[in-house]
């Protein structure tokens, strides 16, 4: 099952708007993107960037548009352009794979430098409300953009246990440096969407328990400490995200299930 409902990545408004436009544009001819995402670093912001290849009335249309659609969320949010061309942004711009893309074209960027979105040439508020994630979910898509294996481990204090199969997964050598434990409380209600998405029972968990998500945002499955190494690292191997080793063990052991471990 696809985790992360990111089918906006598969490509690969007022008086303001025209001043809003121009002020991406420092006197010196440079971009001010990369100082707009410091600051929604530093403010805890996502930040919409509408790139586009001119100032044409449809980017113009198409900016008003995202500046419409997040004037309910206020200080949660920060809105710029950037030109898809111009060599200021070029690193951020093949960073994205976007050079060719359809524009103009808004990139989601979250507070901690992930991808939450991109749309071309039309957003609406479903897409707005779905770019802006849960705290714990921010995390994963940065560590999944970064073509690691994410295990969310689910706890209820501010101790992360970890089931013990995942802890020797965690130490063989063909998973050492992909591997990411992340910690989320089973008690937070910022975290609900995220909760749903991996199909959490909270009711249901007792002891260690973590969830595995793998590159791009596919949810592999539910482990507990009756998990064993072998039954995770072959779901790993099955989701095609372990080796590419015909000789693999991994590839002959009896293959673990995407579903949910019967809590003990």
């Amino acid at each position: 099952m696809k985790l992360f409902a990111m089918s906006q990545l598969c490509l690969v408004g007022t008086c303001l708007l025209m001043s809003s436009i121009a002020m991406a544009q420092q006197p010196d001819g440079t971009s001010g993107l990369q100082t707009t995402l410091e600051q929604s670093a530093q403010g805890g912001k996502f930040t919409f960037v509408v790139f586009s290849r001119d100032q044409g009335e449809a980017t113009q249309r198409f900016y008003q548009q995202n500046q419409e659609g997040l004037a309910s969320y206020g200080d949660k949010v920060a809105i710029t352009s950037a030109h898809v061309d111009g060599p200021a942004d070029r690193a951020l711009v093949e960073k994205l794979g976007i050079a060719r893309a359809p524009m103009p074209m808004t990139v989601v960027i979250a507070p901690n430098g992930a991808v939450t979105g991109l749309f071309p040439r039309s957003i609406n508020a479903e897409q707005i409300a779905a770019s802006i994630v849960p705290p714990t979910m921010m995390r994963c898509m940065k560590e999944l953009q970064e073509q690691k294996l994410v295990f969310v481990c689910l706890t209820r204090t501010e101790s992360v246990d970890v089931p013990e199969g995942v802890k020797q997964v965690q130490q063989l050598p063909q998973f050492q440096g992909r591997i990411s434990l992340v910690g989320m409380r089973l008690d937070d209600p910022a975290e609900a969407r995220f909760y749903e998405q991996m199909k959490v029972s909270a009711p249901q968990i007792q002891g260690p328990y973590a969830v595995l998500i793998a590159p791009p945002g596919v949810l592999i499955g539910h482990y507990n400490n009756h998990s064993s190494a072998d039954q995770i690292a072959a779901a790993i191997h099955k989701a095609g995200q372990c080796c590419e080793d015909d000789k693999c063990k991994h590839n002959h052991a009896p293959q673990a299930t995407g579903s949910r471990p019967n809590p003990r």
